[in-house]
Protein backbone atom coordinates (compact mmCIF):
# COMPACT_ATOMS: atom_id res chain seq x y z
CA UNK A 1 0.00 0.00 0.00
CA UNK A 2 1.25 3.63 -1.10
CA UNK A 3 2.34 5.73 2.19
CA UNK A 4 1.01 9.23 0.77
CA UNK A 5 -0.18 10.24 -2.08
CA UNK A 6 0.49 13.88 -3.09
CA UNK A 7 -0.66 16.32 -5.52
CA UNK A 8 1.44 20.23 -5.73
CA UNK A 9 0.59 22.81 -7.93
CA UNK A 10 4.00 25.29 -7.27
CA UNK A 11 2.09 28.77 -7.90
CA UNK A 12 3.95 31.90 -7.98
CA UNK A 13 1.58 33.17 -4.62
CA UNK A 14 1.63 30.03 -3.29
CA UNK A 15 2.50 26.25 -3.32
CA UNK A 16 -0.76 24.61 -3.10
CA UNK A 17 -0.16 20.50 -1.80
CA UNK A 18 -3.23 18.35 -1.30
CA UNK A 19 -2.39 14.97 0.49
CA UNK A 20 -3.86 11.74 1.75
CA UNK A 21 -3.10 9.06 4.07
CA UNK A 22 -4.46 5.49 4.59
CA UNK A 23 -4.94 6.53 7.91
CA UNK A 24 -6.74 9.69 6.86
CA UNK A 25 -10.61 9.14 5.15
CA UNK A 26 -10.60 12.38 3.80
CA UNK A 27 -7.57 14.28 1.72
CA UNK A 28 -5.86 17.56 2.98
CA UNK A 29 -4.53 20.80 1.95
CA UNK A 30 -1.31 22.94 2.81
CA UNK A 31 -0.52 26.09 1.38
CA UNK A 32 2.99 27.57 1.68
CA UNK A 33 4.63 30.79 0.83
CA UNK A 34 6.33 30.10 -2.74
CA UNK A 35 9.90 31.09 -1.37
CA UNK A 36 12.97 29.09 -1.64
CA UNK A 37 16.04 29.96 -0.69
CA UNK A 38 19.16 28.18 -0.88
CA UNK A 39 21.93 28.63 1.76
CA UNK A 40 25.36 27.75 3.56
CA UNK A 41 24.79 25.35 6.23
CA UNK A 42 26.63 27.16 8.63
CA UNK A 43 24.48 30.34 8.43
CA UNK A 44 21.18 28.03 9.10
CA UNK A 45 23.65 26.79 12.50
CA UNK A 46 23.96 30.64 13.46
CA UNK A 47 20.42 31.46 13.15
CA UNK A 48 18.78 28.20 14.76
CA UNK A 49 21.96 29.18 17.69
CA UNK A 50 21.07 33.09 17.73
CA UNK A 51 17.65 31.90 17.71
CA UNK A 52 17.94 29.82 21.07
CA UNK A 53 14.82 28.90 22.51
CA UNK A 54 11.75 31.60 21.29
CA UNK A 55 8.69 30.02 21.80
CA UNK A 56 7.55 26.57 19.72
CA UNK A 57 6.84 27.75 15.97
CA UNK A 58 5.32 24.66 13.76
CA UNK A 59 7.41 23.17 11.18
CA UNK A 60 6.03 25.07 8.63
CA UNK A 61 7.12 28.13 9.86
CA UNK A 62 10.94 26.93 10.44
CA UNK A 63 10.65 24.25 7.02
CA UNK A 64 14.06 23.63 5.61
CA UNK A 65 15.36 20.75 3.38
CA UNK A 66 19.01 18.81 3.28
CA UNK A 67 20.39 16.65 0.36
CA UNK A 68 23.86 16.35 -0.81
CA UNK A 69 25.22 18.51 1.53
CA UNK A 70 22.54 21.62 0.20
CA UNK A 71 20.51 23.61 2.60
CA UNK A 72 17.51 25.23 1.15
CA UNK A 73 15.06 26.94 3.53
CA UNK A 74 11.54 27.18 2.00
CA UNK A 75 8.02 28.76 2.60
CA UNK A 76 7.93 31.94 5.74
CA UNK A 77 11.24 30.43 6.64
CA UNK A 78 12.88 31.77 3.87
CA UNK A 79 11.94 35.26 4.37
CA UNK A 80 14.19 35.19 7.59
CA UNK A 81 17.38 34.91 4.91
CA UNK A 82 16.78 37.42 2.50
CA UNK A 83 15.34 35.47 -0.82
CA UNK A 84 15.75 36.78 -4.09
CA UNK A 85 12.45 37.30 -6.28
CA UNK A 86 12.38 34.26 -8.22
CA UNK A 87 8.81 34.93 -10.00
CA UNK A 88 10.56 34.64 -13.63
CA UNK A 89 12.73 31.70 -12.92
CA UNK A 90 12.03 28.03 -14.08
CA UNK A 91 9.30 26.49 -11.70
CA UNK A 92 10.18 22.98 -11.85
CA UNK A 93 14.07 23.13 -10.05
CA UNK A 94 12.57 24.44 -7.47
CA UNK A 95 9.43 22.39 -7.17
CA UNK A 96 12.32 19.76 -6.25
CA UNK A 97 12.94 21.22 -3.08
CA UNK A 98 9.15 22.09 -2.55
CA UNK A 99 8.03 18.66 -3.23
CA UNK A 100 10.66 16.94 -1.02
CA UNK A 101 9.89 19.66 2.12
CA UNK A 102 6.16 19.16 1.58
CA UNK A 103 6.71 14.93 2.10
CA UNK A 104 8.78 15.86 5.54
CA UNK A 105 6.13 18.35 6.50
CA UNK A 106 3.49 15.53 6.53
CA UNK A 107 5.19 13.39 7.75
CA UNK A 108 5.87 15.28 10.57
CA UNK A 109 2.78 16.51 10.99
CA UNK A 110 1.20 12.94 11.07
CA UNK A 111 4.41 11.22 12.60
CA UNK A 112 2.06 8.99 14.77
CA UNK A 113 1.24 7.59 11.36
CA UNK A 114 4.33 7.18 10.18
CA UNK A 115 7.97 5.02 10.65
CA UNK A 116 11.06 6.81 9.13
CA UNK A 117 12.77 4.19 9.93
CA UNK A 118 12.06 1.77 6.89
CA UNK A 119 11.84 3.33 2.99
CA UNK A 120 8.26 4.71 2.46
CA UNK A 121 6.36 5.02 -0.94
CA UNK A 122 4.90 7.67 -2.62
CA UNK A 123 2.69 8.49 -5.54
CA UNK A 124 3.07 11.82 -6.72
CA UNK A 125 1.19 14.19 -9.12
CA UNK A 126 2.50 17.71 -10.48
CA UNK A 127 1.61 20.76 -12.37
CA UNK A 128 4.24 22.56 -14.71
CA UNK A 129 3.22 25.73 -16.86
CA UNK A 130 3.00 24.66 -20.78
CA UNK A 131 6.26 25.89 -21.39
CA UNK A 132 8.13 24.06 -18.51
CA UNK A 133 6.34 20.51 -19.68
CA UNK A 134 8.94 19.37 -21.53
CA UNK A 135 11.28 19.13 -18.44
CA UNK A 136 8.61 16.38 -16.54
CA UNK A 137 11.42 13.85 -17.40
CA UNK A 138 14.33 15.16 -16.05
CA UNK A 139 12.54 16.62 -12.83
CA UNK A 140 11.53 12.99 -12.42
CA UNK A 141 14.87 11.39 -12.98
CA UNK A 142 16.11 14.51 -10.51
CA UNK A 143 13.51 13.45 -7.95
CA UNK A 144 14.17 9.64 -7.92
CA UNK A 145 17.67 10.82 -6.77
CA UNK A 146 17.16 13.37 -4.30
CA UNK A 147 13.82 11.15 -2.49
CA UNK A 148 16.84 8.01 -2.07
CA UNK A 149 17.84 9.94 0.82
CA UNK A 150 17.42 13.37 2.26
CA UNK A 151 16.65 15.38 5.26
CA UNK A 152 13.79 17.68 6.39
CA UNK A 153 14.38 19.38 9.56
CA UNK A 154 15.83 17.28 11.63
CA UNK A 155 14.20 14.15 10.42
CA UNK A 156 15.99 11.98 7.53
CA UNK A 157 13.90 10.23 5.19
CA UNK A 158 13.81 7.42 2.22
CA UNK A 159 11.46 7.42 0.22
CA UNK A 160 10.61 5.14 -3.20
CA UNK A 161 8.50 7.18 -6.40
CA UNK A 162 6.02 4.44 -7.46
CA UNK A 163 3.95 6.74 -9.85
CA UNK A 164 4.56 9.93 -11.03
CA UNK A 165 2.07 11.86 -12.98
CA UNK A 166 2.85 15.40 -14.42
CA UNK A 167 0.75 17.29 -16.87
CA UNK A 168 1.17 20.97 -17.79
CA UNK A 169 -1.39 23.88 -15.45
CA UNK A 170 -4.95 23.77 -16.44
CA UNK A 171 -4.61 19.91 -16.47
CA UNK A 172 -6.17 18.95 -13.59
CA UNK A 173 -8.95 21.24 -14.45
CA UNK A 174 -9.30 19.69 -18.09
CA UNK A 175 -9.16 16.15 -16.14
CA UNK A 176 -11.96 16.63 -14.14
CA UNK A 177 -14.25 18.01 -16.67
CA UNK A 178 -13.57 14.73 -19.41
CA UNK A 179 -14.41 12.50 -16.26
CA UNK A 180 -17.66 14.43 -15.92
CA UNK A 181 -18.38 14.54 -19.72
CA UNK A 182 -16.74 11.09 -21.17
CA UNK A 183 -14.08 10.83 -23.70
CA UNK A 184 -16.92 10.73 -26.56
CA UNK A 185 -18.04 14.34 -25.42
CA UNK A 186 -14.60 15.35 -25.14
CA UNK A 187 -14.17 14.27 -28.70
CA UNK A 188 -16.83 16.00 -29.86
CA UNK A 189 -16.03 19.64 -29.09
CA UNK A 190 -13.48 22.38 -28.73
CA UNK A 191 -12.13 23.24 -25.59
CA UNK A 192 -10.37 25.87 -24.00
CA UNK A 193 -8.45 25.81 -20.53
CA UNK A 194 -7.84 28.86 -18.80
CA UNK A 195 -5.40 29.37 -15.52
CA UNK A 196 -4.67 32.62 -14.32
CA UNK A 197 -2.24 32.30 -12.11
CA UNK A 198 0.27 34.99 -10.03
CA UNK A 199 3.45 34.41 -12.46
CA UNK A 200 1.76 32.72 -15.57
CA UNK A 201 -1.22 32.27 -17.76
CA UNK A 202 -1.72 29.26 -19.15
CA UNK A 203 -4.22 28.32 -22.37
CA UNK A 204 -5.18 25.02 -23.63
CA UNK A 205 -7.41 23.95 -26.69
CA UNK A 206 -8.18 20.45 -26.98
CA UNK A 207 -9.69 19.82 -30.84
CA UNK A 208 -11.92 16.42 -30.98
CA UNK A 209 -10.14 14.88 -27.53
CA UNK A 210 -6.85 15.92 -28.86
CA UNK A 211 -5.00 18.87 -27.38
CA UNK A 212 -3.30 20.78 -29.98
CA UNK A 213 -2.16 23.91 -28.85
CA UNK A 214 -0.57 25.67 -25.48
CA UNK A 215 1.01 28.45 -24.04
CA UNK A 216 2.24 29.63 -20.37
CA UNK A 217 3.97 33.08 -20.60
CA UNK A 218 4.80 35.53 -17.72
CA UNK A 219 1.48 36.99 -17.99
CA UNK A 220 -0.01 36.21 -14.69
CA UNK A 221 -1.25 38.37 -12.13
CA UNK A 222 1.54 39.31 -10.64
CA UNK A 223 2.52 41.67 -13.82
CA UNK A 224 -0.71 43.64 -13.38
CA UNK A 225 0.40 44.34 -9.93
CA UNK A 226 3.49 45.37 -10.75
CA UNK A 227 1.89 47.89 -13.26
CA UNK A 228 0.37 49.28 -10.09
CA UNK A 229 3.00 49.20 -7.83
CA UNK A 230 5.05 51.11 -10.90
CA UNK A 231 2.19 53.75 -10.91
CA UNK A 232 2.28 54.60 -7.15
CA UNK A 233 4.34 55.06 -3.69
CA UNK A 234 5.20 52.73 -0.95
CA UNK A 235 3.05 49.62 -2.69
CA UNK A 236 4.56 46.34 -3.28
CA UNK A 237 2.73 43.04 -4.80
CA UNK A 238 1.57 40.82 -1.88
CA UNK A 239 0.20 43.95 0.17
CA UNK A 240 -1.53 45.07 -2.85
CA UNK A 241 -2.72 41.44 -3.98
CA UNK A 242 -4.16 41.38 -0.58
CA UNK A 243 -5.92 44.82 -0.64
CA UNK A 244 -7.66 43.92 -3.99
CA UNK A 245 -9.06 40.44 -3.09
CA UNK A 246 -10.09 41.87 0.13
CA UNK A 247 -11.61 45.29 -1.30
CA UNK A 248 -13.60 42.65 -3.73
CA UNK A 249 -14.91 40.03 -1.07
CA UNK A 250 -16.38 43.06 1.30
CA UNK A 251 -18.26 44.26 -2.05
CA UNK A 252 -19.96 40.96 -3.46
CA UNK A 253 -22.97 42.21 -2.84
CA UNK A 254 -22.27 45.24 -5.73
CA UNK A 255 -19.99 43.12 -7.20
CA UNK A 256 -22.53 39.99 -7.90
CA UNK A 257 -25.57 42.02 -8.42
CA UNK A 258 -29.21 40.81 -9.61
CA UNK A 259 -30.12 43.87 -10.70
CA UNK A 260 -27.04 43.87 -13.38
CA UNK A 261 -26.56 40.97 -15.83
CA UNK A 262 -23.00 41.72 -15.69
CA UNK A 263 -19.92 41.18 -13.19
CA UNK A 264 -18.41 44.49 -12.31
CA UNK A 265 -15.61 45.39 -10.57
CA UNK A 266 -16.23 47.47 -7.08
CA UNK A 267 -15.90 50.92 -6.31
CA UNK A 268 -12.27 50.71 -5.13
CA UNK A 269 -12.12 54.16 -3.63
CA UNK A 270 -15.05 53.55 -1.23
CA UNK A 271 -13.18 49.87 0.08
CA UNK A 272 -11.51 49.99 3.49
CA UNK A 273 -9.12 47.38 2.27
CA UNK A 274 -7.64 49.85 -1.03
CA UNK A 275 -8.25 53.04 1.19
CA UNK A 276 -5.86 51.48 3.97
CA UNK A 277 -3.14 51.37 1.00
CA UNK A 278 -2.44 54.65 1.45
CA UNK A 279 0.07 56.09 3.77
CA UNK A 280 -0.72 59.90 4.03
CA UNK A 281 -1.65 60.90 7.64
CA UNK A 282 -3.27 64.50 6.19
CA UNK A 283 -6.44 64.13 5.29
CA UNK A 284 -6.32 65.78 1.57
CA UNK A 285 -3.20 64.31 0.90
CA UNK A 286 -4.91 61.19 1.91
CA UNK A 287 -7.49 61.52 -0.17
CA UNK A 288 -5.20 62.18 -3.30
CA UNK A 289 -3.31 59.12 -2.54
CA UNK A 290 -6.34 56.72 -2.61
CA UNK A 291 -7.73 58.24 -6.15
CA UNK A 292 -3.85 57.42 -7.36
CA UNK A 293 -4.49 54.19 -5.92
CA UNK A 294 -7.72 53.31 -7.54
CA UNK A 295 -6.52 54.96 -11.11
CA UNK A 296 -3.70 53.06 -11.02
CA UNK A 297 -5.75 49.85 -10.02
CA UNK A 298 -8.18 50.77 -13.44
CA UNK A 299 -5.67 51.55 -15.72
CA UNK A 300 -3.14 48.51 -14.53
CA UNK A 301 -6.28 46.08 -15.07
CA UNK A 302 -7.31 47.72 -18.69
CA UNK A 303 -3.91 47.10 -19.67
CA UNK A 304 -3.29 43.90 -17.92
CA UNK A 305 -6.93 42.71 -19.86
CA UNK A 306 -5.69 44.28 -22.91
CA UNK A 307 -2.66 42.22 -22.72
CA UNK A 308 -4.73 39.05 -22.21
CA UNK A 309 -6.85 39.62 -24.92
CA UNK A 310 -4.39 40.15 -27.60
CA UNK A 311 -2.59 37.08 -26.55
CA UNK A 312 -5.72 34.70 -26.72
CA UNK A 313 -6.71 36.41 -30.03
CA UNK A 314 -3.23 34.47 -31.30
CA UNK A 315 -3.96 31.22 -29.55
CA UNK A 316 -7.52 30.04 -29.37
CA UNK A 317 -10.03 29.58 -32.42
CA UNK A 318 -12.87 32.40 -32.62
CA UNK A 319 -15.38 29.27 -31.81
CA UNK A 320 -15.22 27.11 -28.89
CA UNK A 321 -17.85 25.26 -26.82
CA UNK A 322 -16.69 26.12 -23.65
CA UNK A 323 -14.01 27.16 -21.55
CA UNK A 324 -12.93 26.09 -18.30
CA UNK A 325 -11.43 29.07 -16.22
CA UNK A 326 -9.53 28.38 -13.20
CA UNK A 327 -7.02 30.52 -10.65
CA UNK A 328 -7.37 33.05 -8.08
CA UNK A 329 -6.55 35.68 -10.53
CA UNK A 330 -9.13 35.04 -12.52
CA UNK A 331 -12.02 36.82 -10.63
CA UNK A 332 -10.54 39.79 -10.21
CA UNK A 333 -11.07 39.64 -14.73
CA UNK A 334 -14.42 38.00 -14.56
CA UNK A 335 -15.73 41.41 -16.17
CA UNK A 336 -13.60 41.21 -18.61
CA UNK A 337 -13.28 37.79 -18.86
CA UNK A 338 -17.67 37.88 -19.55
CA UNK A 339 -16.94 40.50 -22.16
CA UNK A 340 -14.24 38.51 -24.04
CA UNK A 341 -16.58 35.34 -24.28
CA UNK A 342 -19.49 37.24 -24.84
CA UNK A 343 -21.30 36.37 -21.55
CA UNK A 344 -24.19 37.46 -20.15
CA UNK A 345 -25.19 35.84 -16.10
CA UNK A 346 -28.77 34.17 -16.74
CA UNK A 347 -31.19 35.88 -14.19
CA UNK A 348 -34.44 34.09 -13.01
CA UNK A 349 -37.15 35.31 -10.79
CA UNK A 350 -37.71 34.00 -7.22
CA UNK A 351 -39.96 31.24 -7.20
CA UNK A 352 -43.02 31.32 -4.67
CA UNK A 353 -43.32 35.47 -4.49
CA UNK A 354 -46.57 36.70 -5.70
CA UNK A 355 -46.85 38.39 -9.05
CA UNK A 356 -45.60 41.81 -9.31
CA UNK A 357 -43.38 41.30 -6.36
CA UNK A 358 -41.35 38.86 -7.99
CA UNK A 359 -37.52 39.32 -6.73
CA UNK A 360 -34.74 39.04 -9.48
CA UNK A 361 -31.97 36.54 -8.61
CA UNK A 362 -28.99 35.84 -10.02
CA UNK A 363 -28.06 32.52 -12.14
CA UNK A 364 -25.11 30.73 -12.04
CA UNK A 365 -24.83 30.11 -15.91
CA UNK A 366 -24.25 32.04 -18.78
CA UNK A 367 -25.94 33.36 -22.23
CA UNK A 368 -25.19 35.20 -25.27
CA UNK A 369 -24.33 39.45 -24.63
CA UNK A 370 -24.55 40.07 -27.85
CA UNK A 371 -26.30 38.48 -30.57
CA UNK A 372 -23.99 39.41 -33.57
CA UNK A 373 -21.25 38.02 -31.68
CA UNK A 374 -19.50 34.02 -30.76
CA UNK A 375 -20.37 33.05 -27.39
CA UNK A 376 -18.41 30.88 -25.09
CA UNK A 377 -19.66 29.45 -22.34
CA UNK A 378 -17.41 29.84 -19.10
CA UNK A 379 -17.37 27.32 -16.57
CA UNK A 380 -15.63 27.96 -13.78
CA UNK A 381 -13.67 25.40 -12.07
CA UNK A 382 -14.83 22.96 -13.58
CA UNK A 383 -17.57 22.98 -12.00
CA UNK A 384 -16.16 21.34 -8.54
CA UNK A 385 -16.07 24.21 -6.64
CA UNK A 386 -18.41 23.58 -4.13
CA UNK A 387 -16.86 20.09 -3.75
CA UNK A 388 -13.54 21.47 -3.18
CA UNK A 389 -14.99 24.01 -0.43
CA UNK A 390 -16.56 20.86 1.33
CA UNK A 391 -13.37 18.57 1.25
CA UNK A 392 -11.84 20.99 2.74
CA UNK A 393 -14.54 22.56 4.94
CA UNK A 394 -13.92 26.58 3.06
CA UNK A 395 -17.52 27.51 3.16
CA UNK A 396 -16.09 30.32 5.25
CA UNK A 397 -13.69 32.13 3.22
CA UNK A 398 -9.55 31.43 4.43
CA UNK A 399 -7.99 34.69 5.18
CA UNK A 400 -11.17 36.76 4.00
CA UNK A 401 -9.47 35.96 0.59
CA UNK A 402 -12.87 34.16 -1.27
CA UNK A 403 -10.92 32.08 -4.17
CA UNK A 404 -9.08 29.83 -2.01
CA UNK A 405 -10.96 26.95 -3.75
CA UNK A 406 -11.06 28.56 -6.98
CA UNK A 407 -7.05 27.97 -6.20
CA UNK A 408 -6.84 24.79 -5.16
CA UNK A 409 -9.18 23.32 -8.03
CA UNK A 410 -6.72 22.81 -10.73
CA UNK A 411 -4.30 20.77 -8.02
CA UNK A 412 -7.78 18.48 -6.60
CA UNK A 413 -8.13 17.91 -10.49
CA UNK A 414 -4.83 16.68 -10.75
CA UNK A 415 -5.10 14.78 -6.88
CA UNK A 416 -8.52 13.11 -8.28
CA UNK A 417 -6.76 11.77 -11.63
CA UNK A 418 -3.87 10.36 -9.33
CA UNK A 419 -5.85 8.53 -6.89
CA UNK A 420 -8.58 7.22 -10.18
CA UNK A 421 -4.73 6.14 -12.03
CA UNK A 422 -4.34 4.08 -8.85
CA UNK A 423 -7.66 2.58 -8.63
CA UNK A 424 -7.49 1.45 -12.24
Amino acid sequence: MTDIYISVDVGGSQTKIIYQIPALQEPKFLVMSPAVEEIPKAKLDNYMSRLGWIGSPSPEQQLWVEWNERVVVLGDFATCFDPQDRIKELKYENALWKVLGAIGLIIETHKAKFSTKKLLTLELALLLPWNEYTDRLRFEEQLQIMLARFQVREMVLKVKLTKFLCRPEGGGLAAVRIKQKGLDWLRSKQLGVLMFGHRNTTALYFERGQLKLGDSPLLGFADMLDMVVEMTSGLDRERLAQAIFAARYAALDKVYNSNYPQTRHPNWGECAAIQALASAKDPNLRAREIQDIVQAIERATAEYGDKLERWLNRLLPTKLDEVIIGGGAAYHLEPELEIYFNCEVTTAYESGSSWGSQKKVRGSGYERRNQSKNFTPMIWGAGIAEIVKKTFDLDKAVDGEQCMSQRLIDCFGMFDYLLDKGNS
